[in-house]
């Protein structure tokens, strides 16, 4: 499809488009022979199939009936900021840009435009501009100017209408999956077929499409301002983009460490000029590592490489100085936008605020108690990996704990999560130390897979090595897919699975004894190790106990009580699926009791 677009672009556009209309067309099509079938089905006086075909009839129109909500920020217009409405028209003269129906101020790092359907699939488009005031303290007035010619040239070229049928199309078919899964209908399938291939092909078709359409609107921008503007904000946007989220948010966020609510001004405070707290090196890093990004198969957008490349332009980050952002554009309405946007925020974050606080206040208690008992002698290695952690995260801090590990692996070199844990910390402060140890830990530890292959990928791509990044990332993905299937395994239990004696330590299987002796009304409980396909020297168990007869009327009630209070009150040896025997197929019991050991109460 990459090929189709280079190549022929205007064959690829209808092939794009035609897709589209076949979408559509199948629903309507589909809904117009199930009308069809129901008024014959109702002049026949076959009720039952009447039923079924209305029913499958509501689940197509309500999920064809997709309202898309407009998008939400604090209104500008010409009479609050005459000198962004006089920059917008002008690029709108040049562009020959549709009508803006509201330019809206939002809260994100980011530049949109948004056309939204008042009559869903027939259209009649109301469009919205969405500016994130950040981006605009981030920028100066040109290189603001470009982004602006950027999202225009979307506009005017009809790509978000394009977008917007994408959009509807997907959320269709998402619908009606929820929806079918939820409760079967009769002749799902039939409409599931279609769309099990079309929707794949459709993704991959329009994907291409997406890229395309930021090309020419970046060819727009350096029509109407310059290569070197665009380039000087397709840098910024992407240097600020990683000071935002590994210097500004998480020193707010950390305040919610010390107040139960958030009082933070994140609007206000930012300035392009408070970048000045970020080193040389972060600075050089960042760009480096938005520079050697590679396009991949999951990015609408093209990587920055592939955007200077095609603008002829090379990367340059030029922040501006003080009083010089494109925020001032806003005038005198810019304080009072900014009080209202902190203010929204602040509503916003409150409640995952309060539950950071509560969070922190927990692990405060348990700091001060590990610090007292390690007053006393060492931790065992569980403990002292605790403190550690507690330390980096709200205690004296990275350098403390970073002591604190490199004594660990000395005490326990063998431990594996020692050595993650160590691994962990150095690769995240750019330490290339960080690399042979995470390496030499992932094979050992199959848990540790895929969230260390994620390290690493992360590691190589701030490095701007984007060849070893993109290994890991393939890593990322095998794993990933590797300890899906292995939760799924474990979350289940079916009588063709494979099970064994359960093997626990003496020690450990007293204590689950005297732990089930405890539950009330439970009669029987059986134990085993089931064998699982993937990590299969993680072990997890089958526990299946009995409350009542079968044949006790009030079986269901006492079933659920004793279910609940064993999940809630015994402490199991490790991953385990709990079976309540009396109200499944006796064949579970006569499984479990095959197995030499598996009865322990």
């Amino acid at each position: 499809m990459e090929r189709m677009a280079s190549a022929r672009p205007a064959a690829y556009r209808a092939l794009v488009v035609g897709l589209a209309v076949l979408g559509y067309g199948y629903l309507l099509l589909v809904v117009a022979l199930l009308l069809t079938l129901l008024v014959a089905t109702m002049k026949a006086g076959a009720l039952q199939f009447v039923f079924l075909l209305s029913a499958l009839l509501v689940v197509v129109l309500r999920a064809m009936w997709t309202r898309v909500s407009p998008p939400v920020g604090e209104p500008l217009t010409a009479e609050t900021t005459p000198e962004l409405f006089a920059l917008l028209q002008g690029l709108r003269r040049q562009l020959h840009t549709p009508r803006l129906h509201q330019v809206l101020l939002v809260t994100d790092f980011n530049a949109a435009v948004s056309q939204i359907p008042r009559l869903g699939v027939l259209g009649w488009y109301r469009n919205y501009l969405l500016i994130g005031l950040p981006l605009m303290k981030a920028l100066t007035v040109e290189q603001f100017r470009a982004v602006l010619a950027h999202e225009l040239g979307h506009l005017s070229r009809g790509h978000a209408r394009m977008g917007s049928w994408i959009y509807r199309l997907r959320r269709i078919w998402v619908r009606m999956e929820v929806a079918f899964a939820q409760r079967p209908r009769w002749g799902a399938r039939q409409i599931q077929a279609f769309f099990r291939w079309y929707i794949p092909y459709f993704n991959a078709a329009s994907f291409p499409l997406a890229r395309a359409n930021e090309y020419e609107a970046d060819a727009a921008a350096v029509q109407l301002t310059s290569a070197r503007s665009s380039a000087q904000a397709l840098t910024g946007v992407s240097v600020v983009a990683s000071y935002f989220q590994q210097k500004y948010w998480p020193a707010i966020l950390a305040l919610a460490k010390e107040t139960a609510t958030p009082t933070a001004s994140p609007m206000t405070g930012f300035m392009a000029a408070g970048l000045s707290e970020a080193t040389a090196e972060d600075l050089s890093g960042w760009q480096r590592a938005a520079v050697t990004a590679k396009t991949s198969y999951a990015d609408t957008h093209p990587a920055l490489a592939d955007r200077l490349k095609a603008i002829g332009a090379a990367p340059e980050f030029s922040p501006p100085a003080p009083q010089e952002s494109a925020a001032n554009l806003l005038g005198a309405a810019r304080p009072g936008l900014e009080s209202r946007l902190d203010e929204q925020w602040r509503v916003r974050a409150a409640e995952a605020w309060k539950k950071s606080y509560d969070q922190a206040q927990k692990g405060f208690a348990r700091l001060s108690e590990l610090r007292s008992e390690a007053a006393q002698g060492d931790l065992d290695v569980a403990k002292a990996l605790e403190l550690a952690a507690l330390e980096e995260a709200i205690g004296a801090g990275p350098a403390v704990a970073l002591s604190m590990r490199r004594g660990l692996i000395a005490r326990a070199p063998d431990s594996a999560p020692v050595r993650f844990a160590l691994a962990r910390q150095l690769l995240l402060s750019n330490d290339a130390e960080g690399v042979a140890l995470m390496e030499a830990v992932l094979p050992r530890e199959v848990e540790a897979q895929a969230p260390g292959a994620e390290l690493l990928r992360s590691y190589f791509l701030r490095r701007g090595d984007s060849e070893q990044a993109q290994q890991w990332h393939k890593r990322v993905l095998a794993s990933a897919r590797v300890q899906a299937l292995a939760q799924q395994e474990r979350a289940q239990f079916r009588l063709a699975d494979r099970i064994a004696p359960h093997q626990l330590p003496a020690e450990v299987l007293a204590r689950l004894v005297e732990q089930l002796k405890a539950v009330p009304n439970l009669r029987r409980a059986f134990l085993v190790r089931k064998i699982n396909a993937h990590w299969p020297d993680k072990p997890s168990y089958v526990l299946g106990i009995e409350s009542a007869p079968r044949w006790a009327l009030a079986r269901q009630k006492r079933s659920r009580a004793v279910l609940e209070f064993v999940r809630t009150h015994v402490v199991l040896p490790g991953p385990a699926i709990i079976l309540a025997l009396e109200r499944l197929s006796p064949r579970f019991t006569l499984k479990l009791r095959r197995i030499e050991g598996a009865r322990i109460a």
